[in-house]
């Protein structure tokens, strides 16, 4: 018998904080880091045309300047305009 082990993404360290994805496609999307005390924030970018772009761009600001530790959180209408008919991650009442 043998087997794989999966590694599965690591938990939020208490001393990083989250990077969001915010906005909508009429004013754009816009993304900053929340501090992990949620007291401050910083290191803010956009407006971006897409909801694609801005994921992107969130990913590579927690890859390049927070060394890939930080949650990054994603708005849902972010998520819409990047795939658009795959509707909501989640939603109310689904489980």
């Amino acid at each position: 018998m043998s087997a794989r082990i999966l590694l599965l993404p690591q938990r939020q360290r208490e001393n990083r904080g989250t990077v969001h994805v915010m906005g909508d496609k009429i004013d754009g999307f816009e993304i900053g880091h929340e501090s992990s005390s949620g007291n401050s924030w910083g290191s803010f970018a956009g407006p971006f045309a897409t909801g694609e772009e801005a994921i992107t761009a969130a990913y590579a600001l927690n890859r390049d300047t927070y060394g890939g530790t930080c949650d990054v959180w994603v708005c849902d209408a972010a998520v819409q305009d990047a795939s658009p008919g795959v509707g909501l991650p989640s939603v109310p009442g689904d489980f």
